[in-house]
């Protein structure tokens, strides 16, 4: 088994990688906003098997295939760009969508349903949230460098086990606290109110990170 001051490193160390900003983040906020917090627990709980798949891969030596076949990487990077663009420009459409005029007497606090994109059954926010992780091999290159700290010719399984099941636990427990806190009364309004814009702004940033992402792969 690890120590505890190993222990402690990797788990810091995952829990910098999954808080790092970045697309799984936008779809989150998507989920929960649309939907609301029990989404968000669904797309953390796909998440992170998304993380745990690759995260088992590394600690058992296979991710080695993955990352020596270029063919393989590219041909995941590219769908997750496609589904990123295609996450991308319904958000875009949402955000687009004219809005219903208000009754004289209704809420402030209540958002004109056509700000909102349309509540999705919770298993298409389970698939989003792994998708979004599974189609991005480069959680296998991060994982990869973590784990090479730690593994070593030999090791015991139970460690290999431990250090897959730390992986996978930081990230799924993160992106669930992640979607309490959006679920906040106080959070949830505000993005509500303002969810045309929202849904603009970040429909356009998940196609500039895709963008960004195409860009690489043709260099």
């Amino acid at each position: 088994m690890l120590s505890f001051e190993e222990w402690l490193i990797l788990t810091l160390t995952c829990l910098a990688g999954a808080a790092s900003p970045g697309p799984s983040v936008v779809v989150l906020i998507r989920s929960v906003t649309s939907t609301g917090v029990m989404a968000g627990v669904m797309f953390g709980l796909a998440h992170g098997f998304g993380i745990l798949i690759y995260a088992g891969l590394v600690s058992i030596g296979l991710a080695s295939l993955l990352l020596l076949s270029p063919f393989l990487f590219i041909s995941i990077q590219v769908v997750g760009v496609g589904f990123l663009i295609w996450i991308g420009v319904n958000m875009i459409k949402a955000g687009l969508a004219a809005p219903e005029p208000l009754a004289p007497n209704s809420a402030h606090d209540n958002p004109p349903k056509s700000d909102l994109l349309a509540p999705l059954p919770y298993w298409q926010h389970a698939r989003d949230g792994f998708l979004i992780a599974f189609l991005n091999p480069k959680v296998a290159v991060f994982f990869t460098a973590v784990f090479s700290q730690f593994l070593t010719a030999g090791q015991p399984v139970l460690m290999r086990v431990q250090m897959t099941a730390t992986a996978w636990a930081v990230d799924t427990l993160w992106y669930i606290l992640l979607a309490f806190i959006l679920g906040l009364p106080m959070i949830l309004r505000w993005f509500r109110r303002y969810a045309n814009r929202i849904n603009l702004i970040m429909g356009c940033v998940l196609i500039i990170l895709a963008s960004v992402i195409a860009i690489s792969l043709v260099a």
